[in-house]
């Protein structure tokens, strides 16, 4: 049969084998004494300064390598700004020009039909008279389609008109010859 341990048992276990441990830890412990203790511990003053002189000469690396990073930051800013104040120029002479393209000159004064009320650009009177022939030519189009479309419906409607007494004509022809052959 297999046994079993209840929890309860083992936490009692555990409990006695950590008491256990702890009193060997205090018997090692006062089992030294302290002079022996004080001349086991090194004397870390020679090393803590080499340590303070090597993080101090990392300092100043690193230091350096900032300043040459600010230095190559300051030449870029400066580059930026000088980019920016050439396009800003730019960018006016540009407006400037737009401005002085906007005002009427001699070509668009031709390019235009004066009426009494108002005036017309010649561009714009085309595209206006080309767009309502379009729009006529569209109507004048489905007009068309739609009388197609009623005399196709007249015409299917006179076949089937024809058709059906031809069919009751076949069928008193063959109703006289069932007749007969009786």
């Amino acid at each position: 049969m297999a046994q079993s341990v209840s929890n309860d048992a083992l936490w009692e276990k555990l409990k006695e084998i950590d008491a256990k441990l702890d009193k060997l830890f205090e018997v090692r412990d006062s089992s030294f004494p302290n002079r022996e203790r004080k001349e086991i511990i090194p004397d870390f003053s020679e090393v803590k300064k080499e340590i303070i002189t090597e993080i101090k000469g990392n300092i100043r690396i690193l230091g350096l390598s900032n300043d040459s990073h600010f230095d190559a930051n300051r030449k870029n800013i400066q580059m930026l700004n000088e980019n920016i104040l050439n396009n800003l120029k730019v960018t006016t002479l540009i407006r400037k020009k737009q401005r002085e393209s906007v005002e009427p000159q001699k070509e668009d004064r031709e390019s235009r039909l004066n009426f009494k009320f108002f005036k017309v650009k010649k561009t714009s009177f085309l595209i206006t008279v080309l767009g309502l022939l379009v729009f006529i030519l569209t109507l004048f189009c489905m007009k068309q389609q739609n009388d197609y479309s009623l005399l196709m419906n007249e015409y299917y409607k006179r076949i089937i008109t024809v058709r059906e007494p031809a069919g009751e004509l076949k069928e008193k022809i063959e109703n006289k010859k069932g007749n007969k052959a009786k």
